[in-house]
């Protein structure tokens, strides 16, 4: 077509008719842009569906791993509530005036300190938006603030679990050494179970678990509650986060 211009223009401005060559002229650009106009549309619309296309992938990799974070956690929250509760009851033993019963100690004792679990977080699509710099690849604004906001919540839990942890195995474990049978304690559930190992005989010991009752121990038990409240309040806030977050992915895939 554009040829078919120039030839056109070549011999009206042969001829000496300028105006119709002008005329010819000012077409053939016109005819270039809209030329070009319409390649750039291509281009966007085809750029387009390729974000769409990336959009649709992150979106279901987050789906993938929120789903199993929220299950996660809801395990967690469990072990943790077990292990608060334990505390309470230990700490009602602690405060009445009836006979201690050893075997009762030992087995709140073992769920105080075992019940407790590590939240392995799944974090690899959440990572690769923020390291690949992808976030503008999601179209819905409030999803993307709300996975903007992910360090702000993962990092508020964090800094109780610290707390809890510090507590328990630098301080309240170490401290039952010489006031509770450790070694009756049951084996944490994180282990595998055919390890292979010999298994560990109970203690003959009897340690006598009246001594407990005192205003130090006391106090050691009702600050680990106390940690566990913080912990199971962070996971719970955390949780909504999740399961709020997890509306929103849901919400934007096709």
């Amino acid at each position: 077509m554009i040829k078919f211009f120039r030839s056109i223009r070549r011999k009206l401005f042969s001829e000496g008719r300028i105006s119709k060559y002008l005329v010819y002229a000012i077409g053939e650009i016109i005819l270039v842009m809209i030329g070009i106009l319409l390649a750039l549309q291509v281009n966007s619309w085809h750029n387009g569906r390729l974000e769409i296309k990336k959009e649709q992938a992150l979106l279901k990799n987050l789906e993938v791993d929120f789903n199993n974070n929220i299950e996660n956690l809801n395990m967690v929250i469990e072990n943790f509530e077990e292990a608060y509760n334990a505390s309470v009851v230990l700490l009602n033993i602690l405060k009445s005036n009836e006979q201690i019963n050893n075997d009762e100690i030992d087995g709140l004792i073992d769920d105080i300190i075992n019940k407790t679990m590590s939240y392995d977080l799944i974090s690899g699509s959440i990572n690769e938006i923020f390291n690949t710099g992808s976030l503008h690849l999601i179209g819905d604004p409030t999803l993307r603030k709300q996975i903007s906001n992910w360090s702000y919540f993962f990092s508020d839990t964090e800094d109780d679990i610290i707390i809890y942890r510090n507590y328990l195995f630098d301080f309240f474990i170490p401290s039952l050494t010489s006031k509770v049978r450790l070694r009756n304690l049951s084996l944490p559930d994180l282990f595998e179970k055919d390890l292979g190992l010999q298994l560990i005989s109970n203690s003959d010991f009897e340690p006598d678990y009246q001594k407990l009752r005192n205003l130090k121990f006391e106090n050691e038990v009702y600050n680990n509650a106390l940690n566990y409240m913080y912990v199971i309040n962070s996971y719970k806030v955390f949780h909504k986060y999740l399961t709020e977050t997890l509306a929103l992915i849901e919400s934007n895939i096709d």
